[in-house]
């Protein structure tokens, strides 16, 4: 055991080994752990989140596991690196942004997006992704047995976004092998896919390559918003327009924006809304600045 602490230390991996390593880092009885390993039920809060005309369901771990789902995130997300084409859930990255900017100045914009795509990151995804990583398949088991939820990622766990990176990381490989040589931009951000080019038209063949590297991974696409855009069109990558040099917001957000600052300035945001609209304006000012 002390042997398999010493090599996770040395990949700058959480050491937590099995049961009783994590009990003695967290200061806890091993009884805490099996607690939250037996009962998950009890030690997540569900809830939902509406989201324009959809709700999505919410189970965000109470304290205790929170706390360890967190160690485990900020962990695995400094001594893991992912290909640069992800732009999600990494540290230091203005994801959204920074994956619009990749595709300015393109003359076609091709997005896909997963479905559940949380939902469909399992135990069997992850088991051989952590074990390359370096983790034994004990100390692998409890990584999972603490952070999925009736076998799937949880809307809510801190951990949930680098897991999600890594069990989509053999993916990300197979398509960036697929386009590497045919000029083709690639961005993945979470669930969403984004493929861009400066020729007139996408390569023949390609939403067909894509989708079968999908679906022979498991992998199932939300048909509905597959969407290929190509100039004169507006090109749109994250909400932002990419038409030119740097990311732009739409003409229909910036007057969002004007709204949002004039009620602001008028005193009329009440107080359950004031940091939604700040968000946004912060969000509006985080665009416009040089990238």
């Amino acid at each position: 055991m002390r042997s398999e602490v010493t090599e996770l230390l040395r990949r700058n991996l959480p050491p937590a080994a099995n049961f009783q390593v994590l009990s003695t880092l967290f200061g806890v009885r091993p009884s805490f752990i099996f607690h939250l390993v037996r009962k998950p039920e009890k030690n997540y809060r569900a809830f939902k989140i509406k989201t324009g005309k959809k709700s999505r369901q919410i189970h965000s771990p109470r304290v205790g596991l929170k706390l360890i789902q967190k160690w485990y995130a900020e962990h695995i997300s400094a001594a893991k690196s992912f290909p640069p084409q992800v732009h999600g859930f990494i540290p230091g990255k203005n994801g959204v942004i920074e994956s619009a900017k990749t595709h300015c100045n393109s003359k076609w914009v091709l997005s896909i997006d997963l479905r559940d795509f949380f939902g469909q990151v399992t135990r069997e995804r992850l088991l051989p992704q952590l074990a390359e990583i370096g983790f034994s398949e004990k100390a692998s088991e409890l990584i999972l047995s603490l952070c999925l939820f009736k076998n799937k990622l949880p809307q809510g766990s801190p951990a949930s976004p680098v897991l999600s990176n890594i069990a989509f990381e053999p993916t990300d490989k197979l398509i960036i092998e697929a386009i590497i040589e045919r000029s083709i931009r690639y961005t993945r951000y979470a669930d969403d896919l984004v493929f861009s080019g400066t020729t007139d038209e996408p390569p023949e063949g390609l939403l067909e390559e894509i989708i079968r590297i999908l679906h022979t991974n498991g992998w199932v696409i939300a048909d509905e918003k597959t969407k290929l855009a190509k100039l004169p069109h507006r090109l749109k990558v994250h909400g932002l327009l990419v038409h030119n040099d740097t990311p732009r917001l739409t003409k229909g957000y910036r007057n969002r924006i004007r709204a949002y600052e004039h009620l602001l300035t008028s005193g009329k945001i009440r107080g359950d809304d004031l940091a939604k609209v700040k968000g946004h304006l912060a969000y509006a000012q985080l665009v416009a600045q040089p990238q």
